[in-house]
């Protein structure tokens, strides 16, 4: 599975015992750093460097000091992260260790995990840097969490490693960024709020500030990539998960046209289901393990005028097709600006233009007041109440992601006892129900807010 790395590996024994490389003297023999990131150096892992470092600066004034460190397989690129965040973020972290790592040699892995309470891993496309990690974590004893939004690879870990974390007593946990904190916690939240029983839900996703023409990051269109190419793989990992489908709820909602007028929030809405399998799982934990009624959910990005709508609809078409093809696939992956006339780039966006991005995902639930006795109860009546959810924060794919992702290893960090059983691969829905994620997230700079 692993490709051999002499040259890391014997970099790792020469410069010290365990791949550490700085700042062991304040860990004790068999201590734990509470956070590990891995994956520091890249585009996305600079962002959570900042955000550990404000959070590690709140719990030492909140008198719990936070011990963390960052991975990397290069040292010099790992001081580079810290004088960044230094600059960003006032602070002086001194304190931060340093640990040499890669996902082509097992023993870093392994000694890595081996240091950590939770792996912070932002090292991705996860379908194929991913399942090596998790390994080593469920090997070692550590939790870990990450930001895919790869539906392969989350459903594959969950098939193949689910017992396995749970004995290990870890919980990994995928999809813990822009994918899929809004959609799932924000229905974990909406549950609890909502006076009655739910039937169904749609999330709309809006932004506002920024430049339309800002960049995304690379490491983001090779994930949607492979998740578009894998699509038949997807299916047969579902099937041997879910082998019998969910019932037919009696009150069924239609699914929307690939682009539809929702006159109640006046946006136009493009279907973009990229969060409903995290969904689906987490109701489908709802139906057979709590014996609840599943919600029915949707999911589109909402525009105020149907131009940019319509343009939103050809640009999916587009990559969809390059993407189906392995060698346009070879082509947009060697050469993505030209291939995306520039929508994707290796250097990601510039980092002023995202500061005045900021999303709003508008959740609208449909239910009934009352509440059966049973989820298999079916109503007989149709839904006569509703509730709206709305989590904002800074640019999604980024800032927030950040956010939402430092907040979800804090949760499992400080409050497991209260993560779903003792350990095993779950959706942020499943294991952080009855935590206080929400609470987290509002801290660290996000708005939660419920209407009905």
């Amino acid at each position: 599975m692993f490709r051999k790395s002499p040259k890391l590996l014997s970099h790792l024994r020469s410069n010290s015992s365990y791949g550490f490389i700085a700042r062991m003297a304040s860990l004790a023999p068999g201590q734990r750093y509470d956070l590990v990131i891995f994956g520091a150096t890249g585009y996305t892992g600079q962002y959570v460097v900042e955000e550990v470092a404000r959070v590690a600066q709140k719990e030492e004034a909140r008198k719990v000091p936070l011990t963390w460190a960052i991975a990397g397989r290069s040292a010099n690129k790992l001081q580079d992260v810290l004088a960044t965040a230094r600059k960003e973020t006032g602070l002086d972290l001194k304190d931060v260790g340093l640990i040499l790592a890669d996902v082509s040699n097992k023993e870093s892995l392994n000694e890595m995990a081996a240091k950590s309470s939770v792996v912070v891993n932002c090292v991705g496309p996860y379908q194929m840097y991913g399942e090596q990690v998790v390994s080593a974590c469920i090997d070692n004893g550590a939790s870990h969490v990450d930001i895919s939004g790869e539906p392969q690879f989350l459903e594959g870990m969950q098939l193949k490693y689910n017992e396995a974390a749970e004995t290990a007593g870890v919980h990994i946990v995928g999809a813990c960024g822009y994918d899929s904190i809004p959609a799932d916690m924000g229905l974990v939240h909406m549950i609890k709020n909502f006076k009655g029983e739910l039937n169904s839900a749609q999330m709309f996703v809006t932004t506002k500030g920024g430049n339309s023409k800002t960049p995304i990051h690379t490491g983001t269109m090779e994930s949607a990539a492979l998740a578009i190419a894998n699509s038949s793989e997807i299916a047969r990992i579902r099937r041997q998960l879910f082998p019998k489908p969910l019932p037919k709820p009696k009150h069924k909602v239609a699914k929307k046209g690939l682009l539809h007028k929702n006159e109640a929030l006046n946006l136009w809405g493009v279907t973009f289901p990229t969060d409903e399998p995290v969904v689906y799982r987490t109701q489908r934990y709802r139906h057979d393990v709590l014996g609840q009624r599943p919600l029915q959910f949707q999911q589109f990005l909402g525009f105020r005028s149907v131009i940019p709508s319509i343009g939103l609809i050809f640009g999916m078409a587009y990559f969809s097709i390059i993407c189906y093809f392995s060698w346009t696939r070879k082509l947009l992956i060697k050469f993505p600006e030209i291939m995306t006339a520039g929508t994707f780039r290796r250097a990601g966006a510039d980092r002023e233009a995202l500061k005045d991005l900021t999303f709003t995902s508008t959740i609208v639930g449909q239910g009934w007041s009352e509440t059966l006795l049973a989820g298999s109860d079916q109503h007989s009546e149709a839904p006569d109440s509703s509730i709206t959810v709305k989590i904002s924060g800074p640019d999604p794919g980024y800032g927030a992601t950040s956010l939402m992702m430092v907040a979800c290893a804090m949760t499992i960090l400080r409050e497991k006892q209260l993560c779903t059983g003792r350990g095993g691969v779950m959706t942020p829905g499943i294991a952080f129900a009855d935590t206080s994620l929400i609470d987290r997230i509002v801290d660290q700079g996000m708005t939660v807010s419920v209407k009905q």
